[in-house]
This record gives C-alpha cells, sequence and structure tokens, in this order.
C-alpha cells in the first residue's frame, strides 16, 4: 500500500526537472564559452603567425647557413637558379638543420624589433610574436626557409626564400569540450623573403 502511494507521488517532479535542465543548460554555455574563447585563441595565434613572418623577411636568418650560402656548393654555375633549399629552425631546441642558430635574430622575431625580452604591450611597430599571443613560448615556434625557385646562385647569391613560421604544441585546458577538442593547437603563416644579403 506504501509502495504504490510512493510510486504515485509526484511531489518534487518539477525540482527533479529543473536540476536536470540546469546541468544540460550549463554544459550548453559552458561548451559555448570555451568555443568562443577557442575561437579568440585561435585568432591571436595566426596572427602572431603573420607578424613573425613578416618580421623574418626583414631581418637577417634565423640560419646561419643562409649567410654563407652560395649555391654554388651544389655544382652549379654562377647566374644559374637557386638550387633547393629547405632550412628548419627550432626555437624548442635553440638550432637549425643546416648550419648555426642566430638567437639574436630568432629573439627579433619573437620579441619585436626591440628585441627586450618582455611579451607586454610596446608600440605597434615594435610587436613581436609574444606581443600578440601571450601564452606563446620559443619552444611553439619553428621556423622554415625553403627555396622559392626566384634568386640566382653566385657570390654573393641573391635569395628569396618561402619564410613559414609555424606554431605548435601550444597547450589547451577544456573543461567541457576536453572530449572533442584537442588538448593542443598550432597554425602557420608563410610570406616571401626579400634578398636577405
Amino acid at each position: 500500500m506504501k509502495l504504490k502511494r510512493f510510486l504515485k507521488d509526484e511531489a518534487g517532479s518539477v525540482a527533479i526537472s529543473a536540476s536536470w535542465l540546469s546541468g544540460i543548460f550549463i554544459v550548453i554555455l559552458g561548451g559555448g564559452i570555451e568555443v568562443s574563447n577557442n575561437y579568440m585563441r585561435a585568432n591571436s595565434m595566426q596572427h602572431a603567425a603573420k607578424m613573425g613572418a613578416r618580421i623574418a623577411t626583414t631581418i637577417p636568418p634565423v640560419s646561419a647557413e643562409l649567410t654563407t650560402m652560395t649555391g654554388l656548393e651544389s655544382g652549379v654555375n654562377t647566374g644559374d637558379p637557386m638550387p633547393d633549399y629547405k632550412i628548419v629552425c627550432s626555437g624548442k631546441t635553440q638550432s637549425c638543420n643546416r648550419g648555426g642558430f642566430n638567437q639574436t635574430a630568432f629573439n627579433k622575431i619573437f620579441f619585436g624589433k626591440d628585441n627586450d625580452g618582455n611579451c607586454e604591450g610596446t608600440v605597434r611597430e615594435r610587436r613581436g610574436m609574444c606581443d600578440l599571443f601571450e601564452d606563446l613560448s620559443p619552444e611553439n615556434v619553428i621556423i622554415t626557409y625553403e627555396g622559392s625557385g626566384m634568386g640566382r646562385a653566385g657570390n654573393p647569391p641573391s635569395l628569396f626564400p618561402i619564410i613559414t613560421i609555424t606554431i605548435t604544441d601550444v597547450a589547451q585546458d577544456y573543461v567541457f569540450l576536453d572530449f572533442i577538442l584537442s588538448d593542443t593547437m598550432g597554425t602557420s603563416a608563410s610570406a616571401m623573403g626579400e634578398d636577405l644579403k
């Protein structure tokens, strides 16, 4: 008898329904906030990569190999098209796959032309990558210099590399979308370098 009354009793059903709906609403709201934050961070990261590529085209190269390369090492003659090359420099290892690593040039790309070692607001003309994306560290940056098919071998050569700035493995911390979105994010941007000599 008591069991039948208990099963027919609907007292508190509104509270239970409201708690379920409130939980769903909180998950949807939190997920929306995290998606918006992720979009904002990805946009800032893309701007940082573009800024790095822009700076890299106007300063000496991070790879010391590009300051000594003539193109004649590959057996071509002076004035011939520059042979293909690809030099990758990593901020994580502070090294390049060919030649030495120019830390001053890397710092100008990362911190800006003032090369002050700070990742904080500065005048627009002096900003670097970390001024645009505060969660960036040198370990997340890879700079690639690749032959564009332009330029001529010689001593000195004319170099017009495609410079690509890649940002990798930037950690993400999610609460609601951890099972959907990746724990890391990255992006890249490229620009054509002027004659780096």
